[in-house]
C-alpha cells in the first residue's frame, strides 16, 4: 500500500471548477496557514481504522465563496459573509459538501481510504487538537491560493500525516 498522495495544484483547479462549474485558478501561497489566521474552516479526513491523515484548511473568504459558488447564490452573500466575519448556516453547508468531495484527490490507486470525517468553523468554537496540530506541521502540505471567476477567493491549505 502507497501513501496517501499530496494533491498537486492542478487537481485541486480542476475537482472545485468542475464542481462549481466556474474557472478557477490556483497558485502556491506565499505564507502558511496556522491555528492562529483568523476564520479558519477546517476539514478532518480519516482512514478505515478511524485515524485522521489528512486536514484540509480554508479561509473564511474561500470558504464564503466556494460555498456560494456550489449553492448557484450570487457572490453578494459571499462578500457578506467575509465583511461580517462568519458563515451563515447555508454557506457552511454548502462548504462543506465541496469538502466532502475534496476526499476525492486523496483517493489514489493502492493509497488508503480516506473520508470526510469532521467539518470545523473556528468563528462557532475552537479547533480542536488534531487539526490545530496539522495546521502547525511544515511536513507534507501544500499552501495555496484558488480564485473563483465571478466570485473571489482565499486560502486553501492540505495537510497530510
Amino acid at each position: 500500500m502507497t501513501i496517501t498522495p499530496l494533491p498537486q495544484l492542478k487537481e485541486i483547479r480542476d475537482l472545485f471548477a468542475g464542481l462549481v462549474g466556474r474557472d478557477c485558478t490556483t497558485e502556491r501561497a506565499g505564507a502558511l496557514m496556522t491555528p492562529e489566521t483568523r476564520g479558519i474552516v477546517a476539514a478532518t479526513y480519516v482512514s478505515h481504522r478511524a485515524q485522521v491523515e489528512a486536514v484540509v484548511a480554508v479561509d473564511l473568504s474561500l470558504g464564503a465563496y466556494l460555498g456560494a459558488a456550489i449553492g448557484l447564490m450570487p457572490p453578494g452573500p459571499a462578500k457578506d459573509a467575509v465583511a461580517d466575519g462568519s458563515l451563515s448556516d447555508v454557506l457552511l453547508e454548502n462548504l462543506s459538501e465541496v469538502l466532502n468531495v475534496t476526499a476525492s484527490l486523496f483517493n489514489a490507486d493502492d493509497a488508503p481510504h480516506l473520508k470526510l470525517e469532521d467539518v470545523v468553523d473556528s468563528h462557532r468554537g475552537a479547533l480542536p487538537g488534531l487539526p490545530v496540530s496539522f495546521l502547525r506541521s511544515t511536513g507534507r502540505r501544500l499552501d495555496a491560493t484558488v480564485q473563483i471567476a465571478g466570485y473571489g477567493g482565499g486560502a486553501l491549505t492540505v495537510v497530510l500525516r
